[in-house]
This record gives C-alpha cells, structure tokens and sequence, in this order.
C-alpha cells in the first residue's frame, strides 16, 4: 500500500495541461499585457516606483525590469479570450473599443487574484508597499472596467455584481458539502477574470446568449484548472488544511483528519496522512477529479466552438490533450 500511495503522489505531481503554441500576434498581445505591470510601477509615488519594481521581480522570479513576464505564469486560455475576442469584433466595434482598457483591466484583475491570495494565506507580508500596490492595482483595474462599461448595456451593473461575488467568495471557507457545491463556489472566486470577456462580448453581440455562452466557457476552463491544481498539490493542501477538491470528497471523519493541525498530521508516523490517501485511493478520487477536469475542458471547447472561436477551442483542446491520452490512476 506505501508504494501505491508514492505512486499516487508521484501521478499528482506529474499531471499537467498540454502545451498552447501561440502566434506571433498572441505573443505581441501577451506581451502588451505584461507591460501592464510596468505600467502599474509608474502610477506610484516615485519614492516607492523602484522599490515596486524590484518587489515585482522577486515576486515573478525575474532578472530584470524587461523579463516581468506575470502573464505567462496563467495558461493561455486565461487571457487569450481577450484576443479571440476582439479577433471577433466587427471592425466598427474595433474602431470604437479602447482594448487598452481591456488589457490593462484583465492584467490587474489576474494579478489582484494572486496576490490577494498570496496575502491571505500568508506567502506575502502584509506591508505598505503591498498594500500600495494592491490599492493601485484594484484602482487601474477599476477605472478601465468603469470606461470599457460605457455603452454596454447594463454595464456598470455587471462589473458591480461580479466583483461583489468576488469578495463574498475571498479568503473564506465555503463549506461545500461536493464536489459541484465546491466548483460552484470557486466560480465566485474567479468572478474579476470574467468582468472583461462579458463586455467584450456584449460589444461584440447584443444576442444575450452568446456572452452567456462566453462566460460558461470560460467558467468551465476556470474549475478545469482549480481541479488540475489540487491534483497537482494533494499533499500541500492537505498538510495546509485547505479545502481542495480532494477535501469535498472525503467522508466526514476523514475531514476532521484533514483539518488537523500540520503537526498532529505529522505525529503518529503520519496515520492521518496515509489513512486519507488510501481512502483517496480506495475510492478513486483521483480518477473522478481527472475526468471531471476533461469534461470541463472539452464543454469549454465545445461552446467556444458554437460562438465562432476556433481557435480559442483549439487552445482548449490542446490544454486537454495529455489529460484524455494519458492513463487514469487507478
């Protein structure tokens, strides 16, 4: 049984989205919105701008002021939707949209959900520097949302209500009780990311189905990547206490084994741990949280495909691929 629970955490650690090659246009694009970051450096007092780089390039793990490459650290998917969006705009929707707006409101709204998460759980201190990158930060992305709504039918209401399910979802416990409840929730906590695609898409089409369908995509792609996350990270999550995927499928004793301390999971030869892992294994968790994560990805693909964004679902598919080609655990 030790040598099959190495495997699984070995399988875990290994499982990984396929590779997205992008052209020339979407690496221009990609790197437009990078530059957003640099952006956000000179909207601050001068007397902390230097000390904001440098924060940023330790914090992405980069050498110098031109490698601040945040945006790569997402899967494509993430902000490519943005460029098959516009790729989808009538040119004289084009000629009126200000896609600076766009990007720089997308670029914050990723960066504000790491680092907020970051801060919650304590990876980053909570400093006056942090907190005044995350006030510019919200702020940038504020002042373009309010600008990218004008025009757009119920605009205004749309960014209000997205980022209100946004903080009624962060750094809170959501208590889900399976494995839908707990997708359901994270929905909220991806709710900034989808405020740009909407209004891009209410500019592209007035027909409400196709920025439903927008947001169903790209929801589903969303809780694709938070399950291929747990999987990835089973053993941190549970030795953190967090409430994964893995979590939710657990049965109630086992929860309360999963919610020790890090210590007591440590004491005993680690019991606690082993006991969860083979549950995990006996009832082929991992397997169904796997097989989950495709269904999301090919549902995500298949709407992208019905609103005309080839190669937004070909993307998606690629995401897929060594997921469904790949063995399942068990």
């Amino acid at each position: 049984m030790e040598d099959r629970i190495a495997d699984l955490l070995s399988f875990c650690s290994r499982i990984d989205f396929g590779t997205v090659n992008l052209s020339n246009e979407e690496e221009e694009f990609r790197g437009e919105l990078n530059r957003e970051m640099l952006a956000l450096c000179e909207y601050l007092p001068k007397s902390m701008q230097t000390e904001a780089v440098l924060f940023l390039m330790e914090y992405l793990h980069t050498s110098s002021i031109g490698c601040i490459n945040f945006v790569n650290y997402f899967y494509a998917p993430a902000w490519s939707i943005l460029f098959w969006l516009h790729q989808l705009c009538p040119e004289s929707v084009k000629v009126k949209l200000k896609m600076r707006d766009a990007k720089a409101g997308h670029a914050m709204a990723m960066f504000l959900h790491a680092l907020d998460d970051h801060l919650t759980d304590g990876q980053l201190p909570v400093t006056p520097l942090t907190l005044l990158i995350r006030s510019q930060s919200w702020m940038i992305m504020n002042q373009a949302l309010e600008r990218l709504a004008r025009g757009v039918e119920k605009g205004t209401a749309i960014v209000s209500y997205l980022i209100d399910d946004y903080y009624s979802s962060i750094g809170k416990s959501n208590g889900a009780a399976s494995l839908d409840s707990y997708c359901n929730f994270f929905r909220k906590q991806m709710a900034t990311w989808l405020i740009v695609p909407i209004l891009l898409a209410k500019r592209i089409s007035v027909d409400e189905e196709f920025s439903r369908s927008i947001r169903s995509a790209y929801y589903s792609f969303g809780i694709a990547w938070r399950l291929l996350d747990d999987l990835q990270d089973i053993k941190k999550d549970m030795m953190k206490g967090v409430h994964s995927s893995i979590y939710v499928c657990l049965n109630e004793d086992l929860k309360g084994w999963w919610d020790k301390d890090t210590e007591e999971k440590k004491d005993q030869d680690g019991e606690y741990v082993q006991t969860i892992l083979r549950y995990v294994l006996e009832k082929n968790v991992i397997d169904s949280i796997k097989e989950r994560t495709c269904s999301e990805l090919e549902s995500a693909a298949s709407i992208a495909d019905s609103c005309s964004m080839s190669g937004f679902a070909d993307e998606l598919r690629c995401l897929l691929k060594p997921l469904r080609e790949g063995q399942n655990f068990s």
